[in-house]
């Protein structure tokens, strides 16, 4: 690696995404960090997503363009990783943005700690009928370098911060041993806690922030489909992953506590359906939880955490008829 070759590689997935494009990739531009460059993987988009990607490599050397034919996020970042040649890679969904110092402060915490992974803050936007932007940040704790197990735990509880592809910086060849998935949804939830346990540590900087876009058509707001199942495949591999490798008693607690989670997501999205076809779902989700449940530690739950596990555990009727009320 030269002297001015980029340190880090920003890699940005996208697909049709000419609308919300200009957003994230200003906000990347804008960043006072100057070792870097973008990579727009662009995932075979049929608007004009393509030629706005090589319009701004044309006008900024930072810019790298990456083509490729539909294939999916996973396939798109893969890809993009096994090209890169910087020290860490970030990933950017194409539709998010980030504060000016992002790269900075990630990248400063990870050398100053010689770790193998920074972690952000992460705020949720939420677009408003009237045109506004309501704001939810995460909460935080004080800045510090986690080592793996205690870092392994705060991911699978998701407080502040969890096992998403964004948010983060991470050494190239972490993120090259373990790549996305190819073909799942919930990809992160495969790929990222493995990542948490090929680092060392992880610095946890509370002053970078990474503003996550909630778009209504996102994945998480959809209609369910069996594909969704997938979220409860990635909790059961990373279960039986902890137990294999032998982790200590709160890392297998936090992952029990992902796995419920998973469950009770998994089945309040499935309530969309009709009955019939919900019930398979909600049996294979009311049996997870049951397996994992007795594994939680319970001072780390919170009232909503009970309450929720607990609805599960009322039947399938109940909570169907409950789930279905409260959309309405």
């Amino acid at each position: 690696m030269s002297a001015r070759s980029p340190l880090v590689d920003v890699i940005v997935p996208v697909y049709n995404g000419e609308e919300y494009l200009p957003r994230c990739v200003e906000s990347l531009l804008a960043q006072s960090f100057d070792r870097f460059v973008v990579t727009l993987a662009d995932d075979g988009s049929t608007d004009g997503t393509g030629a706005l990607c090589d319009k701004y490599a044309a006008q900024d050397s930072r810019v790298r363009v990456l083509h490729q034919n539909n294939a999916g996020p996973s396939a798109a970042r893969n890809r993009a990783v096994e090209r890169s040649e910087a020290q860490y890679v970030a990933f950017v969904d194409a539709d998010d943005r980030v504060s000016e110092n992002y790269l900075f402060d990630l990248y400063g915490a990870a050398e100053h700690w010689s770790a193998d992974m920074a972690v952000s803050r992460l705020c949720r936007e939420y677009p408003q009928a009237d045109g506004g932007v309501r704001q939810i940040y995460a909460p935080t704790m004080e800045r510090m370098c986690l080592e793996r197990e205690r870092a392994l735990a705060e991911a699978c509880y998701e407080r502040v911060f969890g096992c998403f592809a964004c948010g983060r910086l991470v050494k190239r060849e972490i993120a090259a041993a373990w790549p996305f998935p190819e073909g799942r949804i919930f990809e992160d939830s495969f790929a990222i806690w493995r990542q948490f346990m090929a680092s060392e540590f992880v610095a946890y900087v509370p002053e970078a922030v990474y503003f996550y876009w909630q778009r209504p058509e996102s994945l998480q707001h959809r209609a369910f489909e069996p594909r969704h199942l997938d979220l409860l495949d990635a909790a059961e591999d990373m279960m039986g992953m902890f137990r294999k490798e032998e982790m200590p008693p709160a890392v297998l607690a936090a992952g029990a506590y992902k796995v419920c989670r998973a469950a009770y997501v998994t089945a309040y999205h499935a309530a969309d359906l009709p009955y019939e076809q919900y019930r398979p779902v909600y049996d294979r989700a009311r049996a997870l939880l049951e397996q994992y449940r007795r594994g939680l530690d319970g001072k780390a739950l919170d009232g909503k955490d009970r309450a929720r596990f607990r609805l599960v555990r009322c039947g399938a009727r109940v909570f169907y008829g409950v789930v279905r009320m409260r959309k309405k």
